[in-house]
């Protein structure tokens, strides 16, 4: 998992070069983008998601994801929650915008001819994206729930930051959110470049250098 996720800087260049492009198709997926990294759901889940499920989230403060849109066995899964916290507000109200008039049992997020959009077809989509603002290969719609589980462990000042990232991801058991303990790439990348760096030069090594050149 370490690098499947979206660096503050790789967010960033993503949501830019989405914002700078103009047309339906773009504002689409960058309001989906967003959901995706601020709610950290699932893209199965976001694309099952209807036109009533965000106008009653908007209204009510919770997104309701329903044990039959969410991943695993039949018997395992259970119904989820999502705060609707500020940045989700924003890409739902995005995505409705796109549906205005769209009957309420209709599917939020839709094609570009207004068909059902396919997991698959997303995947292509975002790695259009992400080839375009310079992020690593193999970035997928799974990358964006990681880099939401990242964030926060990034931002929050609660004392228990794993048992929030459990709640926005709706994680059965605490082993399945543990992974975002570990080291993040950034302290890796910077650690790895310490530890290759070369060593200070002292006084006396500049001195020895300097009298080595006059030899």
């Amino acid at each position: 998992m370490m690098n499947k996720y979206l660096t503050e800087d790789e967010q960033k260049r993503l949501l830019l070069i989405l914002k700078q492009t103009t047309g339906e198709t773009a504002r689409r997926d960058d309001a989906l983008v967003r959901l995706l990294i601020n709610s950290g759901l699932r893209i199965g889940e976001c694309l099952r998601l209807s036109v009533q499920d965000a106008v009653s989230a908007v209204k009510s403060g919770y997104l309701f994801i329903p044990k039959e849109y969410r991943k695993g066995r039949p018997g395992e899964r259970r119904d989820h929650e999502v705060l609707v916290t500020h940045s989700v507000r924003q890409a739902l109200n995005d995505l409705l915008a796109l549906r205005d008039g769209a009957p309420l049992d209709d599917a939020l997020v839709v094609s570009r001819k207004h068909g059902i959009l396919t997991v698959r077809a997303f995947q292509f989509r975002l790695a259009h994206w992400s080839r375009l603002a310079g992020l690593p290969a193999g970035v997928s719609p799974h990358w964006l729930r990681h880099t939401c589980a990242m964030n926060i462990m990034a931002r929050t000042t609660s004392s228990d930051p794993l048992g929030v990232v459990k709640a926005r991801l709706g994680h059965s058991s605490i082993r399945s959110t543990e992974v975002y303990a570990r080291a993040t790439r950034e302290k890796v990348e910077a650690a790895l470049h310490e530890v290759d760096g070369k060593p200070r030069l002292r006084l006396a090594d500049l001195r020895r250098m300097h009298e080595g050149r006059a030899a």
